[in-house]
């Protein structure tokens, strides 16, 4: 369903700067809500503002589907004749886009978010038993009829008493699910009126805390995570975009390529082990400062490639001494690599769900499972000791095993899957399994 986006900039009393100006993981409350409301599938977004700074001016003016209203009689002249609801969020409002998109989804307005148990500070009663919690879907007459007659009055709270007089439904955020597939882990909901220094620097602790995936290999698990954190702290604030992030991440992996391949194994190593952590940054930063692009989905891509990239500038370099075998081991370390990503690939678009996330056993396995960064690790300490070849044969080793056990779980968690959505499968499987094994029924059960 079409939908536009209004967010305002909220009122402050003289020499106080309005709630939606405060700083939150490196952008102001209303460049993240203007950014939220466009990723959650706002066709233009209006932001009511009567005035700004010159630089978030220009910043917000950049966005092409974004325009600015000086107050509620212009924006109520701006949607005349509108016909597409209006997704409406609090002034100074710091939210999960999950509440954004729960809220989108509902095919009926209006409809107002709320909280049904113990709402925290900010929230807006709306009855004895629920608190509002800052986003509403309206229909755009609602809006244009408030905005047209508000007078004196404040343009959110009028709207959200149109909206409870009309009788708009409720979705609650305790219905919400915590669980972020893109983070394969469960994700506490975030929801905060920041209005001061301290809380506002509590809400880039939660964003930041909030970006941390799951489901990852020891290294980046472990050794990551402080690093990654520190850079994006210090990047949040900056002009810095993720996709800066993500060249020069790739600038670095080809120079470690070059080094490998000129018989440099020992700095293309540290090398590659110092662009481990910056792999995560660009990500972070995007989710932290909500800066995503349609570019972002190509750094899976430009992995694989350094990846295998490195693993055949080793090999090549290893070739003049192992000759053939070095070429081999290469190859047969990339097929098995790629084959355990595409077939993750496949299972992910079959199923919906990543199979490193499947349950606890694949999630117990991806720490240590063969992936680039369990690979050169692994490396290292027959690389301290000049005994490249054997930590090579090891990597080859370890590859091979990783798929075997990788290939037997997508295996059965297909079965797994089959038998859960499909009662023909479920039948097949039951009417086709061996008198010495358990009986396929038994196993779904």
């Amino acid at each position: 369903m079409s939908f536009i986006a209004v967010v305002m900039a909220g009122e402050s009393l003289p020499g106080e700067q309005p709630p939606g100006l405060g700083i939150v993981g490196g952008i102001t409350l209303l460049e993240r809500q203007v950014r939220m409301a466009l990723k959650a599938g706002a066709e233009a977004v209006w932001l009511v503002a009567p005035a700004l700074p010159s630089d978030l001016a220009a910043r917000l003016a950049a966005e092409p589907a974004c325009w600015r209203t000086s107050d509620a009689g212009q924006l109520a002249e701006r949607l005349e004749g509108e016909a597409r609801d209006a997704l409406l969020l609090a002034p100074g409002l710091l939210i999960d886009d999950r509440l954004v998109a729960a809220v989108v989804a509902e095919p009926v307005a209006p409809v107002l978010l709320a909280f049904s148990a113990a709402a925290p500070g900010g929230a807006e009663r709306l009855d004895s038993a629920n608190h509002w919690a800052g986003i509403a879907r309206l229909p755009a007459s609602m809006l244009r009829d408030v905005a047209a007659s508000l007078g004196e009055w404040e343009l959110s709270g009028t709207l959200l008493r149109a909206a409870v007089e009309a009788g708009a439904g409720r979705i609650f955020v305790e219905d919400v699910p915590v669980y972020a597939p893109n983070r394969r882990r469960d994700v506490p909901l975030i929801w905060s009126m920041p209005d001061s220094e301290e809380a506002r620097a509590q809400g880039t602790d939660r964003l930041l805390a909030s970006a941390q995936k799951g489901c990852l290999d020891w290294p980046a698990r472990f050794l990551h995570p402080p690093v990654e954190n520190l850079l994006v702290r210090l990047l949040l604030p900056t002009w810095i975009t993720p996709n800066m992030v993500t060249v020069l991440t790739g600038v670095l992996g080809a120079v470690a390529v070059w080094l490998f391949a000129t018989g440099q194994p020992l700095w293309a190593l540290a090398l590659v082990l110092i662009v481990g952590p910056l792999d995560g940054v660009d990500g972070k930063l995007a989710r932290t400062r909500h800066e995503f692009s349609r570019w972002g989905d190509l750094e899976h891509v430009l992995d694989k490639i350094l990846e295998y990239g490195w693993i055949l500038a080793l090999g090549y370099w290893l070739s003049q001494t192992q000759g053939l075998a070095a070429w081999l081991a290469a190859g047969g370390i990339i097929i098995f690599a790629l084959a355990e990503a595409i077939s993750g690939e496949f299972f992910r678009r079959f199923t919906g769900r990543q199979l490193d996330d499947w349950g606890p056993f694949e999630r117990g396995f991806r720490l240590i499972g063969g992936r680039r960064n369990t690979f050169f690790w692994t490396l290292l300490p027959f690389g301290l000791f000049g005994l490249w070849w054997g930590g090579f044969l090891v990597m080859l080793g370890y590859a091979a095993v990783t798929f075997a056990v990788s290939h037997w779980r997508l295996l059965k968690a297909i079965g797994d899957y089959g038998r859960q959505v499909s009662d023909e499968v479920r039948a097949n499987f039951a009417g086709t399994s061996y008198d010495f094994l358990p009986k396929a029924d038994a196993e779904a059960s």
